[in-house]
């Protein structure tokens, strides 16, 4: 038996489906421990590694981030950039090859690309 809720003054709400794409997902304790790693060896003021002008304040950029990121950190392919440079495409695109190049000095492309997953030189 159902009731029709339309004859009320005060209609029962309808049910609202919960919007699941602003769920972010919170970082393993794994990952907090690596940040903490790579975060006690670094100075997070001085100069820009791309721009070389100095900041009171730098942010730590993993080159390559995403499913990579932890890969990045474990193998020091991690700069210290000012926020322009670090919101800037084109320098962390020029970020990733020049890491590549130093990584390429001691190993070998299929190296890398098996640790990264693509090469980023043109």
């Amino acid at each position: 038996m159902s009731i029709d809720y339309s004859k009320f003054a005060f209609p029962k709400p309808a049910k609202k489906e919960k919007n699941k794409n602003y769920i972010i997902n919170k970082r393993s304790k794994k990952q907090n421990k690596l940040e903490r790693e790579r975060d006690k060896n670094l100075s997070k003021s001085g100069r820009c590694e791309y721009c070389k002008r100095y900041f009171k304040k730098l942010d730590p950029h993993e080159i390559y981030g995403g499913s990579n990121r932890t890969r990045s950190i474990r193998n020091r392919f991690v700069a210290l950039l000012c926020r322009d440079c670090h919101s800037n495409e084109a320098i962390i695109q020029e970020l990733k090859e020049i890491t590549q190049l130093e990584y390429e000095k001691t190993h070998t492309r299929e190296e890398f690309i098996q640790l990264i997953g693509k090469s980023y030189l043109r």
